[in-house]
């Protein structure tokens, strides 16, 4: 597989350099691609893989559905994981006693529970969601990357539309690191 993207740095005798690029993939195969760089709206885009070629109004829908859909989903694992998180990490409570009676200085104690350990299930639950999460945000920006109009559409309103399915639960949560209460 030929990957041509060659940059062509050529200076003419004034003094001025020229920086032209191409953006054309040969893959050996007598078939060229050239890459699109700018927005467009076409039925005709490939996403992702050479086998998800879409050249039709139905595929294009039901494409635009399926990104729709991971959008989503990246939206709600996102959450997931930060609500397993909260119920894993330790747990911070603060009592506040009074040394002695009608003293001013208080003895603040804090406790910890259920600390996750380096070791434990629900560290390497957390760890095979996170690679799950970052693999799935490569692939959303990698379609978006493709520039089709209704892919990238696609893609910001699941994006949307799982924060506001899942965003709720985020903002309610308190901040154990967050230490002005």
């Amino acid at each position: 597989m030929n990957h041509t993207g060659h940059m062509d740095h050529t200076m003419d005798h004034t003094g001025h350099m020229d920086h032209t690029m191409d953006h054309t993939m040969d893959h050996g195969d007598s078939h060229t691609m050239m890459m699109q760089m700018t927005f467009y709206l076409s039925t005709h885009v490939t996403i992702l893989f050479e086998e998800w070629e879409v050249s039709s109004v139905g595929g294009l829908v039901g494409s635009c559905i399926a990104v729709f859909f991971l959008a989503i989903l990246y939206e709600g694992l996102k959450v997931m994981r930060e609500t397993l998180l909260r119920r894993s990490v330790v747990n911070v409570r603060y009592k506040t006693m009074q040394i002695a009676k009608g003293s001013e200085t208080v003895l603040t104690e804090t406790h910890g529970s259920g600390e996750t350990r380096w070791l434990s299930g629900a560290h390497f639950l957390q760890t095979f969601l996170h690679i799950v999460q970052v693999t799935i945000s490569y692939f959303l920006m990698l379609i978006f990357m493709t520039y089709n109009g209704w892919l990238c559409i696609s893609v910001a309103l699941g994006a949307g539309f799982g924060y506001f399915l899942f965003g709720w639960k985020k903002a309610i949560v308190v901040d154990i690191n967050e230490h002005c209460h």
